[in-house]
């Protein structure tokens, strides 16, 4: 291989490790690159059924433990839902009271705002004369 690529270098011609394997490693089926011929298939009967068994064993056990772990991700998914779902409550019952309370400051508002207004007229009906002010209610003032 370090042959190829003194040679490619030296000729100017840059070659690629893939083309340069093929050079020197020709075109063979089953080859896998840098590791040299494949393992070739063997058929299942070769292999001890001890070996098979171990294989089954443990890929139920992997088969239960992964069943296990999809109920309890299950179990925590449904948790979320009901906490998320509270929480949703907690929102909506909190926006009431907000709505309540902008209600109630609202008609608050409305009823100092009436009595300002009933201050203002009162005011106003005081009487004036000869630069003395007197009120309505008996209340002299200068």
């Amino acid at each position: 291989m370090l042959s190829l690529q003194e040679e490619s270098f030296q000729s100017g011609v840059q070659l690629t490790s893939e083309e340069m394997s093929r050079q020197a490693l020709g075109k063979r089926k089953r080859y896998i690159l840098g590791f040299g011929d494949g393992p070739k298939p063997s058929s299942s009967s070769s292999t001890p059924s001890h070996v098979s068994q171990d294989h089954v064993g443990k890929l139920q056990k992997l088969k239960v433990e992964m069943e296990e772990m999809k109920i309890e991700r299950e179990m925590e998914r449904e948790e979320l839902r009901r906490q998320l779902e509270q929480e949703r409550r907690e929102r909506e019952e909190e926006k009431k009271e907000r709505e309540e309370e902008q209600k109630q400051i609202a008609h608050l508002t409305s009823l100092v705002t009436e009595f300002l207004k009933g201050k203002t007229q009162t005011h106003k009906s005081s009487i004036h004369h000869d630069g003395a002010m007197y009120s309505t209610g008996g209340t002299n003032t200068r």
